[in-house]
C-alpha cells in the first residue's frame, strides 16, 4: 500500500518538476573546453522519477528493461525511431526554405487585406501540420509570424493564437501529427488507414470551429488594411530549390509507405526510418560533393549536421523515463485501478466513452503535459472493454491534441512557444492564454468528440 502510494506521488513529482523547469529555465549550459553547450531542461523532470524508482528500489533493472523490450503493448524503441525519422525529414525542408515559401505565398495571395492574411495563415500551417509535425511548425513559424508582424505594424496576437490552435487541432488527422498520436496507434496497433479513417471527421469539425470561433474573438484586431511589401517573391525564400522537391518527394513516399506497410505486414517505424536513411545518404552524397567540388557546384549545402542539430534528441530520454515510471505505476495497480473506475463508469457505451476518455486526458494533459499523460493512459486503456476501447483510444488522442490548446503547460510545443515569445518580447501571461483556452477548447472538444462518439453508435 505504502508503495503504491509512493509510486504515485514520484510520478506527480517528476511531472512537477519538469513542467517548472521549463517554465523556469528551459535550458541549461554545459561548457566543455571553450563551448557552451545549450541543454533543454524539459527531459530531467521525467528522469527524476527512474532515479527514485530505482533508488528506492520500486523496480529492479531486469523490469526496467523489459519496460524497454516491446513486450505487450508499449514499443518505446519503434515509437522514438518514427517520430526521430518524421522530425528530420521534416526539419530538412524547412531547412530547404520550403516552410518559410508556403508563409510567403500565404501573403501573396493575401494583399493587404487582413483577414484574409489571418485565413491564409490558419489554413497554409494546418495543412503542413497534417503532413509533417505539431512541433515543427509551432517552432518553425512562430519566429517568421513574430517578424513579420513586427514589420507590417501587425498586432502577433490574433496570428500567434491561430497558428498554435491550427497546429494543435490539425495534428490530430494523420498517425504521424503528434508524438502522442505515435505512442497511442503504436501501443495498440492502429494502422495508417484506420486511425485516419475514424479521425478525419472529428478532426474537421474541431479545425473549423476553431478558425470560426477565433474569428469572433479576434475580427476587430484583423480587419483592417494591412502594410505588405508587394515585391515580396515566395521563391527567394527557397534557399535549395531542388533540395525542397527531393524532401517533398521523400516526405511523401514515407506517407504512402506507412499507408501501405500493414497491407505488407511491415512496421511502420521501419517504413519511416528507411525513408530517412534513404534521405540521409543523399544528402551524404551531395554533401560530400560540396565539400570537394564546392568551387564548381557553388551550392551552400552541407544538411546533415545542420539538420542534426535541430533534431529534438532530448526526447529520447524524456519518453524512456516516462515509460519506466508508468510501468511502476502499472506494476503497482495504480493504472489498473483507474481503469477499472473508468470502465465500470462508461459501461459499454461507446459515446459515453468518447466525452469521459477525451474530457479527462485534455484535463490531465494540463496537470502533467501531454506526453506523459499519454503514456499513462496506455495502461488505463488496456483495462477497457472491447466495445470502448476504440473509441476510448482515439478520444484519448483527441484529448491529448485539443488539451495542448488550454493552457500553455498541456504539450511540450506550448512550453517551448512561450518561450520563443519571451526571447522576443511578445508578452502573452499565462491567464491571458488561459482566457482564450477556455473560450474557444471546451467548445471545439464538445463538438469533436460528439463526432466521435456518432461515429462509432451509427458506422
Amino acid at each position: 500500500m505504502y508503495e503504491k502510494i509512493a509510486v504515485e506521488l514520484i510520478f506527480i513529482i517528476s511531472c512537477v518538476v519538469m513542467i517548472f523547469l521549463i517554465i523556469r529555465r528551459s535550458y541549461l549550459y554545459i561548457r566543455l573546453g571553450s563551448r557552451k553547450i545549450r541543454v533543454d531542461t524539459y527531459f530531467l523532470g521525467a528522469l527524476l522519477g527512474p532515479i527514485l524508482i530505482l533508488i528506492f528500489g520500486f523496480l529492479n533493472y531486469s523490469q526496467i528493461i523489459r519496460s524497454f523490450s516491446g513486450e505487450g503493448s508499449l514499443n518505446p524503441f519503434g515509437i522514438l525511431v518514427l517520430f526521430l525519422s518524421m522530425v528530420f525529414m521534416s526539419i530538412y525542408l524547412d531547412i530547404t526554405g520550403f516552410f518559410e515559401y508556403c508563409a510567403r505565398v500565404a501573403l501573396k495571395f493575401s494583399g493587404d487585406n487582413g483577414r484574409k492574411l489571418f485565413f491564409s495563415f490558419y489554413f497554409i500551417i494546418s495543412l503542413l501540420t497534417i503532413f509533417t509535425s505539431n512541433d515543427i511548425i509551432i517552432l518553425t513559424f512562430t519566429p517568421f509570424i513574430y517578424y513579420f508582424s513586427k514589420h507590417a505594424g501587425l498586432d502577433p496576437l490574433p496570428f500567434l493564437i491561430a497558428e498554435f490552435f491550427a497546429a494543435n487541432t490539425w495534428s490530430m488527422m494523420l498517425y504521424i501529427g503528434n508524438p502522442t498520436n505515435i505512442v497511442l496507434a503504436a501501443a495498440f496497433q492502429l494502422d495508417f488507414i484506420e486511425y485516419f479513417k475514424w479521425m478525419i471527421a472529428p478532426t474537421l469539425v474541431a479545425g473549423f470551429v476553431n478558425i470560426g470561433l477565433l474569428y469572433i474573438i479576434f475580427r476587430k484586431k484583423i480587419n483592417k488594411p494591412i502594410e505588405i511589401d508587394y515585391k515580396i517573391n515566395p521563391k527567394d525564400a527557397l534557399t535549395d530549390k531542388t533540395g525542397a522537391v527531393l524532401g517533398l518527394i521523400i516526405l511523401g513516399g514515407c506517407i504512402v509507405g506507412l499507408a501501405a506497410a500493414p497491407y505488407f505486414d511491415v512496421s511502420m517505424w521501419i517504413v519511416s526510418i528507411a525513408f530517412a536513411l534513404a534521405l540521409i545518404i543523399i544528402l551524404l552524397i551531395r554533401d560530400f560533393y560540396v565539400r570537394i567540388f564546392k568551387k564548381i557546384i557553388g551550392t551552400k549545402a552541407l544538411y546533415i549536421p545542420k539538420t542534426a542539430k535541430r533534431i529534438p534528441f532530448g526526447i529520447i530520454p524524456f519518453v524512456l523515463g516516462m515509460f519506466i515510471t508508468v510501468e511502476a505505476l502499472r506494476i503497482y495497480g495504480v493504472s489498473e485501478e483507474i481503469g477499472l473506475y473508468l470502465k465500470n463508469l462508461i459501461g459499454d457505451s461507446a459515446f459515453l466513452s468518447s466525452y469521459v476518455y477525451g474530457f479527462t486526458s485534455a484535463f490531465s494533459a494540463n496537470i502533467f503535459n501531454n506526453i506523459p499523460m499519454t503514456v499513462f493512459y496506455v495502461p488505463i486503456l488496456e483495462v477497457a472493454s472491447s466495445a470502448t476501447m476504440l473509441p476510448g483510444i482515439l478520444a484519448t488522442t483527441i484529448g491529448s491534441n485539443l488539451g495542448a490548446n488550454i493552457t500553455p503547460v498541456g504539450a511540450l510545443a506550448g512550453l517551448m512557444w512561450m518561450v520563443i515569445l519571451r526571447d522576443k518580447d511578445v508578452k502573452i501571461s499565462f491567464r491571458e492564454f488561459l482566457k482564450y483556452g477556455l473560450i474557444i477548447t471546451p467548445i471545439t472538444l464538445v463538438l469533436c468528440l460528439g463526432v466521435l462518439g456518432l461515429e462509432f453508435t451509427f458506422l
